[in-house]
């Protein structure tokens, strides 16, 4: 899945109320957390990552959204945006842009291009932060190409955001009766991740900042778990597990199989140094240890683009790496957590660089799950890549499991 499509589930998520932030393209802790919050929604197992039904089942949600408030793309005074059309149909047309509004007027949308030399951005955003009796600015953002605010106006919500272009500064002013909360919300988070400058118009010129000096980096904090030690299934084997891992990070956070390490609070690494189960989750077959640090080992680095049909990769089996190829990018039964591989083994899956792009079947089928869900039940779990990749070779862990053991 490539970072398009991702955006495009981030956005669906975004009309079911399930994510309250613009759409990146990448899996994170709010994404994660958002899918999970719809798969309980539809009573189905909160993996954080959808199955392809679930992924219609979401866009069908989201649909019945954008037809509830006649979401429409609109272009004025140099930018283009969805707006919710089917309500705001009385319009009246001012100096600085047109002004939208309900018959009730319970919902009024202005959209505006204001001139530069009449009032500068930085000035702009000073205004609009500027609280006064019956207006309260509960949120507020600059940055050098735009600005956000939000708070409440006269007993009305209200949402602006603004671009900045060498020339003006262009954006809306959204505002709603408290009353259409929680529902109504969502619109204002849809029109900011929808609003971009018109064709051929270009933001404005922003310099590079200086980097400032770096303090003293702060002694690292262990990342939070996710969750309890996941739980031997019922009537499982007590016996002794021996299976492999891969280090993901300079807090020796180790990436393993949830059915490996199920039934233990620790587990055991070659050489007798131990590491606490942090969690994981068994629908994808992947958990969580941390040896603080590993001892011995090096992490690897976490790759960002999707895989590519055709491309080769590695299987890093606790020996040299295996190589192997994609040969689809969805698993068995059309699974799109997962690419095909020529060949399988339980291991990482690593690209050309050596950076981790999946985790292999622990059956050793030729699946891996994509590096993407990967990462983002990695960023879940509080944990952060190393800035710089160490040798595959000495990644991976011997992990031994004995749930019997007292």
């Amino acid at each position: 899945m490539g970072a398009e499509d991702f955006a495009s589930i981030q956005q669906d998520l975004i009309w079911t109320g399930d994510l309250n932030s613009l759409p990146s393209g990448e899996m994170g802790k709010r994404s994660y957390e958002a899918i999970r919050a719809f798969q309980k929604r539809i009573k189905a197992k909160e993996t954080g990552i959808f199955t392809p039904p679930q992924r219609i089942t979401l866009a069908q949600h989201a649909a019945k959204f954008t037809a509830r408030y006649g979401f429409e793309t609109i272009t004025e005074r140099g930018i283009t945006l969805g707006y919710p059309a089917k309500l705001t149909t009385v319009r009246t047309d001012g100096k600085n842009g047109p002004h939208f509004a309900t018959p009730k007027n319970d919902v009024t949308l202005d959209i505006l291009a204001i001139p530069a030399d009449k009032e500068n951005f930085e000035a702009l955003f000073t205004r609009l932060k500027t609280e006064r009796p019956g207006r309260k600015v509960t949120y507020s953002l600059l940055r050098p190409d735009f600005l956000v605010v939000a708070g409440t106006n006269d007993g009305k919500s209200f949402y602006l955001r603004f671009v900045k272009t060498d020339a003006d500064s262009r954006g809306f002013a959204l505002g709603w009766d408290p009353a259409l909360s929680p529902g109504f919300d969502r619109v204002a988070i849809a029109m900011a991740s929808s609003m971009k400058l018109a064709d051929g118009d270009q933001p404005a010129h922003v310099p590079p900042a200086a980097k400032p000096a770096e303090p003293p980096a702060p002694p690292a904090e262990p990342p939070k778990p996710v969750g309890p030690p996941i739980p031997l299934p019922p009537g499982a084997s007590t016996a002794a597990k021996v299976g492999i891992g891969v280090v993901v990070s300079a807090n020796g956070d180790i990436l393993t199989y949830a059915g490996l390490v199920a039934g233990c609070e620790t587990v055991t690494l070659q050489g007798g140094a131990t590491a606490k189960v942090v969690g994981g989750d068994f629908g994808n077959d992947i958990a969580l240890v941390r040896a603080s640090p590993a001892p011995g080992l090096a992490a690897l680095a976490w790759r960002q683009p999707a895989l590519t049909e055709g491309e080769a990769v590695s299987l890093l089996t606790g020996a040299a790496p295996t190589p192997t190829t994609v040969t689809a990018l969805t698993g068995s039964h059309d699974d799109s957590r997962r690419v095909s591989l020529a060949s399988g083994a339980p291991g990482a899956l690593i690209d050309k660089d050596g950076a981790l792009a999946g985790l292999a079947a622990a059956n050793g089928e030729p699946t891996a799950l994509k590096g993407l869900f990967v990462t983002a039940f990695l960023r879940a779990a509080g944990v952060t890549p190393p800035e710089r990749g160490g040798d595959p070779t000495k990644a991976t862990a011997s992990l031994t499991c004995s749930p019997g053991k007292p």
